[in-house]
């Protein structure tokens, strides 16, 4: 198992296309998901309550119950190929998509709201070869 994040208590794990999210603790599995080619990036709240995995789709974890969806998959034409996630603040994150596509572009979405919104276009990498380190 490949580990793409973790804090003390979730872990975001993959095994080729198939992530999941483990309660460390106990060891349960929270969240199943697969991918078609192997996720790129997982992130934790600070708070533990909810986590993202992310590659060709996006998918969500949240802790809370009374949402009608704890687990709500991303498979929108414009979020494909998601490179890397960060937060940006308690319940926002940023997304970017492939670097090398000429879609490429870095998108904000609000954990709480399920709304998203592209930023803007990231044109840096898009001549370039493939890094494994890529500033945005």
């Amino acid at each position: 198992m490949n580990v793409l994040f973790e804090t003390d208590k979730l872990k975001i794990e993959h095994e080729f296309e198939n992530a999941y999210l483990i309660e460390k603790q106990s060891g349960k599995e929270l969240l199943f998901d697969d991918f078609y080619g192997d996720p790129t990036c997982g992130l934790i709240s600070l708070n533990n309550d909810w986590a993202i995995i992310a590659g060709e789709h996006l998918t969500i974890w949240r802790a809370d119950k009374r949402k009608n969806k704890q687990i709500e998959r991303i498979e929108h034409d414009e979020l494909k190929w998601i490179h890397d996630v960060r937060l940006k603040s308690e319940n926002t994150i940023e997304i970017l998509t492939d670097p090398w596509s000429e879609k490429s572009a870095i998108w904000e979405l609000n954990i709480s709201l399920m709304k998203f919104v592209k930023i803007r276009e990231f044109k840096k990498y898009q001549d370039s070869e493939y890094a494994e380190t890529i500033e945005w």
